[in-house]
């Protein structure tokens, strides 16, 4: 069953893209779950380690395919009107529940600032600094150019930002940190994103394609298995592996969208979690179970299947949680709007 977009309905929601959006949510909240409660992840003994690959390129993905709108001219008076738009929702929200968690943890706001993850606060800021680069390229070079430029940009982050990077020298690693610049490998994604919505018949044409996406599940799963004999560039095949696992993730849910819709409980639960995704990831902080350190069995002795089950429980259970508590402060509209960027009503 194909999605087919016309000119009346570009605006509208595709239902399949809430639900992917609320299986990414999941995988945010799984992660952080398996790592800060069991702490197995970067041990290379869960299946962390393989969704890490997909996780957060999907989730910038997903926001670089819902951001582009045809027929949209990035001129002054839209860039004016989108950042004052976004601002609050990517920058002062967040900074809030950022300020509240740095206070409960007992650490100084400076400490929390020059953290390359602003104690996991990081991904808002790292989406306001992309919608500002994806802006300059459109206001600059408003022709089919200004696709060219962003996916070089793009690629250049990827090759040169990673969350090792250091230049040697406080100062500027200061800054570094301070603006996230390890997290604009991510920047390639988001832009892919909005080329897909852009290309979107076309898009739907390869992924139809069968020997297409055997080829890129083939690649996944090989890769993964032999990754460590290959010799190939590191950085190349993790950008392959993670282009290919979207692809193939994005196939799923897509051909698969009759039970991802409104007409069944679990599309309806996914969408809804879907949409309440900003929500999610600025609560689930204050939910998370840290103090399980002395749970050491799948650390000693790691059993994938079941901490990956035990984890997903707790996920959620934690997201169930954030959806209430969000539930409840959006009584208020004015914290709705201030706290989760919410229109006024």
């Amino acid at each position: 069953m194909k999605e087919v977009i016309t000119p009346a309905n570009k605006s509208q929601r595709i239902g399949y893209i809430d639900a992917l959006r609320g299986f990414t949510m999941f995988l945010v909240v799984l992660e952080h779950v398996a790592n800060f409660c069991w702490g197995v992840v970067g041990k290379g003994i869960s299946v962390h380690e393989y969704l890490l690959q997909i996780r957060m390129p999907m989730f910038f993905f997903i926001s670089g395919f819902v951001l582009y709108k045809e027929g949209v001219e990035w001129n002054a008076r839209h860039i004016f009107r989108f950042f004052k738009k976004k601002i609050p929702v990517q920058l002062i929200s967040p900074f809030i529940f950022f300020f509240i968690f740095l206070h409960l943890q007992g650490i100084p706001l400076s400490n929390g600032l020059l953290d390359k993850y602003k104690g996991g606060y990081w991904f808002t800021l790292s989406l306001l600094e992309f919608f500002v680069f994806y802006a300059l390229v459109r206001f600059c070079v408003r022709q089919w150019w200004s696709r060219i430029i962003l996916v070089v940009i793009g690629l250049v982050f990827y090759r040169e930002c990673n969350l090792q990077m250091t230049a040697n020298n406080q100062t500027i690693d200061n800054v570094i940190s301070l603006l996230g610049v390890q997290h604009w490998c991510y920047f390639i994604f988001m832009v892919l994103g909005t080329l897909a919505r852009q290309y979107y018949s076309r898009l739907q044409q390869w992924l139809d394609n069968k020997w297409l996406l055997a080829a890129c599940i083939s690649f996944y799963l090989l890769v993964n298995a032999f990754g460590d004999v290959l010799p190939v560039y590191a950085r190349s095949v993790s950008l392959m592996l993670s282009l290919t696992g979207i692809a193939i993730v994005f196939s799923f849910f897509r051909k698969k969208q009759a039970v991802f819709s409104r007409e069944t409980a679990l599309g309806r639960t996914m969408q809804y979690v879907g949409r309440r995704t900003l929500d999610i990831y600025l609560l689930h902080y204050f939910f998370l179970p840290t103090n399980l350190n002395f749970i050491t069995l799948f650390r000693d002795h790691p059993i994938p299947i079941i901490e990956a089950l035990t984890s997903s429980v707790l996920a959620i259970i934690i997201i169930a949680v954030c959806l209430l508590f969000s539930e409840i402060i959006r009584l208020s509209p004015w914290l709705a709007h201030w706290l989760f960027g919410a229109r006024k009503s």
